[in-house]
């Protein structure tokens, strides 16, 4: 039975992972980052994106702004919270039954970027809303450049959030990880995010920690590190020295060997 004025606020952690917005932004090429909800793009791609920072020296960048968070909002005493990996589950059955409004907290619409299909996916779940006939709203962080936005394919009032207290009771809660927009190293936070709700918890599908050893990477960066630095260095006469004893030394290998085929008929294949 559908329940009159029910509400559903989503979050995208997302919300939370600040990337820089204006291009001339020297940092802004190491977060020209692609974006598939794939394995590969879940976990493979943040160590390569995780050594661009590392290698010049930088942090890596966090997600920030989530302390108290559950506590701008008004829950009904039934409301429960449902989790997954991707914001396309924010259409699952369980979630969507009943559905008149959609809040949206999220550093995108998802109201549609391309073609739609027939199931819904992370970038256009809310036509989906939109075609039930619920009202929509999104709320960009404030670090977001909202005209960067693509228009929506369907009606969304879409503004910058402006803080504090959010008006109105919401009986239903959907919060995603975005692994493919949000780095693995940021999974404690996410969970302690998760945690820190008020509310039951439903997982829609399995979520578990995704594996990061920054020391592993710290290792592999020193190494890296060392080769880029004497790539880098200025010639020196003791460069040459060293070129030249390696190089003198196959020379004498290459000889001795090709005086060993003429006394060794499989020579060749020794080689």
């Amino acid at each position: 039975m559908k329940r009159e004025g029910m509400r559903l606020l989503v979050v995208d952690f997302d919300y939370f992972f600040p990337v820089p917005q204006d291009p001339r932004d020297p940092l802004a090429p190491l977060f020209a980052w692609a974006h598939f909800e794939t394995p590969y793009y879940l976990l493979e791609a943040w160590e390569e994106r995780a050594l661009a920072f590392l290698l010049r020296g930088l942090s890596l960048p966090e997600a920030r702004g989530w302390e108290g968070f559950w506590g701008r909002f008004a829950f009904a005493r039934e409301a429960v919270l449902y989790y997954a990996e991707s914001n396309a589950l924010a259409f699952h059955p369980e979630v969507r039954r009943g559905v008149e409004e959609v809040v949206l907290f999220d550093a995108h619409h998802d109201a549609g970027y391309r073609p739609l299909g027939e199931e819904p996916a992370c970038d256009d779940w809310m036509v989906f809303y939109h075609r039930l006939g619920a009202r929509l709203r999104v709320y960009y962080p404030p670090w977001r450049d909202a005209s960067l936005e693509p228009e929506p394919k369907v009606p969304v009032a879409r503004e910058v959030d402006p803080g504090g207290r959010v008006e109105g009771v919401f009986h239903r809660v959907f919060l995603c990880r975005s692994g493919a927009w949000v780095p693995p190293w940021a999974d404690p936070g996410f969970f302690a995010f998760l945690e820190e709700a008020p509310l039951p918890k439903v997982a829609l599908e399995a979520l578990p920690p995704r594996p990061f050893s920054l020391e592993a990477l710290k290792r592999r960066v020193a190494l890296e590190g060392f080769g880029l630095r004497f790539m880098d260095m200025p010639f020196h006469w003791s460069y040459a020295l060293v070129i030249g004893y390696l190089a003198g030394f196959t020379l004498f290998l290459h000889v001795w060997q090709e005086r060993a085929m003429h006394t060794d008929p499989k020579g060749v294949v020794r080689r």
